[in-house]
């Protein structure tokens, strides 16, 4: 594998920036190397990082609560905790960081527990414990309750590691045409999928909630009627949706379960954070929080596990052709993997810049974001071939034309900026009047599936509650849409380019017509935030998830009819 990479990037040295801040984090050596099949690791008694002040974890707390949106309580807890006399940068914080520290003390606290409730030396099979539990019980209660169950389950000649005998497992899968995969370690009881439930106020809208899990990330396949759901508790889905929308409310659906354990942490409790299909729809790529990366058949058969990140994977995606998939990590690294052997084919890493986003521009190269600046590179190339920079605070989001060859970038409320490999200036800067939540390309024109459409439009989103489309080629607003009350958080094109979704905090979907801005569906939803929106393939059906634990089918079918 070492033979197909060409070399590590340092980033540090190839932007002028600050002088860079002393990390803290040092990726740890494969846990293999570290715990030994049979023997147990003690702990020391002193932390060797020292404490976390109560000022440091008032900053962690201010950054999650303004990343998620909970505006008002952030300002009074601004206020209250003083954090502006703090030494800490406030953009300078990585928002996975509370939830990361959050996870590894639950971790921390289980094996703590498992090691006081047994007796020897060894730690063989690790008793997992649910997150509420290690909350509201002490250490010594805790290993209580794992002795307990072990003692329980002696009694009664059984794994400790099953709610329910693998006979009854079986029975279950196939009363509920359920298909169960992953690694050695499945979870604690059987997966099913929640009920979903028809709209009383829309019909055409059908609602999925989650039990204990939230909903993570949501995708179309590209070629089947297939969905994938991405879950906190390691767990992804493939959801076959018929043509008889009404029949997913019904017990004979046809899902594969993905068990996204690791294998080497016992790690089963880290969400699923990002999926991605190839191109051909046969292969579904999903990326942890623990930083390991599964590769599923589109029947939910693993087919590779590919582990070199050593923290929480944000993004994954595959090139047009299918042969490189490009991932990237808050443990400071981007990887772009040979798909025909499994070799790592390109290693991005960098120390001070906190990486923010990824994306493919075309089938060999990509763009990658630190706080301030942009750089393109060619696979396999060890530099950048372009260097973009212009912003003065943290950059949100980038994304590609189809062609690749324009690249659109925003900032809050500093402008979108549209940019071209041919200077180093942009070409425009398109302005809303407040922050920016997203930006997409309509799927039109050149480089597409609808090539008789020649012109790409850029669609834009705003707290400013309005959503817009740009001429990107001249630089112009186009149209300005105005239906939501509260900001807009997200927005997608219909694969014909024809209609744009858009959804707002005021919890309401809006689907608009582009050629005149009419809105022709309208949907309401009473506790919950949309965020991301997907298209099927066929454009029939919109999916749209929030931050807690609805998925949202909406029936779109009409359209094809206009």
């Amino acid at each position: 594998m070492e033979s197909a990479m060409n070399g590590s990037i340092d980033l540090n040295k190839l932007a002028d920036s600050n002088p860079p801040i002393p990390s803290t984090h040092s990726p740890p050596s494969s846990p293999r190397s570290r715990i030994p099949s049979s023997r147990l690791i003690f702990f020391p008694n002193a932390d060797v990082f020292g404490e976390l002040t109560a000022d440091q974890f008032n900053a962690l707390i201010f950054g999650f609560l303004r990343e998620k949106g909970f505006k008002r309580t952030a300002a009074e807890f601004k206020n209250e905790a003083e954090i502006e006399n703090i030494s800490i940068d406030e953009n300078t914080i990585n928002k996975a960081t509370l939830p990361s520290l959050v996870h590894k003390g639950l971790r921390y606290t289980q094996l703590e527990a498992n090691m006081h409730s047994t007796d020897a030396g060894l730690l063989t099979s690790p008793n997992r414990l649910e997150p509420l539990d290690i909350i509201t019980n002490t250490v010594h209660d805790l290993s209580k309750i794992i002795k307990d169950r072990k003692e329980n389950a002696m009694r009664k000649g059984k794994g400790i590691e099953y709610d329910v005998s693998n006979q009854e497992q079986l029975d279950n899968r196939q009363e509920r045409n359920i298909d169960v995969h992953g690694g050695s370690r499945l979870m604690a009881c059987t997966p099913s999928l929640p009920p979903v439930t028809r709209q009383v106020s829309d019909p055409d809208v059908y609602l999925l909630k989650g039990n204990s899990s939230e909903i993570s990330a949501c995708a179309w396949s590209p070629t089947d009627a297939l969905m994938a759901v991405g879950f906190s508790h390691s767990t992804a889905l493939i959801w076959e949706i018929t043509d008889d929308l009404s029949s997913i409310c019904g017990s004979g659906q046809r899902v594969y379960f993905l068990i996204h354990a690791d294998a080497q942490t016992n790690e089963l409790n880290l969400p699923v954070s990002t999926l991605a299909w190839n191109g051909e729809g046969n292969l579904l790529a999903t990326g942890s929080y623990s930083g390991l990366t599964c590769i599923w058949s589109k029947n939910g058969e693993l087919r590779m596990r590919l582990e070199s990140h050593r923290a929480a994977i944000f993004f994954i995606g595959w090139n047009s052709k299918g042969d490189f998939l490009l991932t990237g990590g808050c443990d400071d690294r981007i990887l772009v993997w040979d798909t025909n052997a499994w070799e790592l084919k390109h290693d991005i890493t960098r120390h001070s810049e906190h990486l923010l986003d990824v994306a493919w521009g075309n089938d060999t190269s990509f763009a990658a974001i630190s706080k301030k600046n942009i750089y393109v590179f060619n696979v396999g190339e060890p530099q950048p071939i372009k260097i973009f920079s212009g912003y003065q605070e943290e950059i949100g989001g980038i994304h590609w034309n189809p062609t690749g060859s324009l690249l659109a970038s925003y900032c809050g409320a500093n402008p979108i900026k549209i940019w071209t490999l041919e200077q180093d200036e942009c070409l425009h800067n398109l302005m809303h009047s407040m922050k920016v939540h997203s930006i997409r390309w309509s799927p039109t024109g050149p480089g597409t599936n609808n090539p008789s459409k020649p012109f790409c439009f850029l669609a834009s989103c705003s707290e400013d509650t309005t959503v817009k489309i740009w001429d990107p080629v001249q630089g112009q607003l186009l149209f300005s849409f105005k239906g939501h009350s509260s900001p807009v958080v997200g927005i997608e094109f219909r694969p014909d380019g024809n209609y744009l979704a858009s959804a707002s905090k005021d919890m309401s979907l809006l689907v608009w017509h582009i050629k005149d801005g009419n809105i022709v569906k309208s949907c309401s939803f009473s506790d919950a935030t949309m965020y991301d929106l997907s298209w099927d393939r066929e454009g029939k059906l919109l999916a749209a998830s929030s931050d807690s634990k609805t998925l949202a089918l909406i029936d779109v079918s009409f359209l094809c009819d206009m």
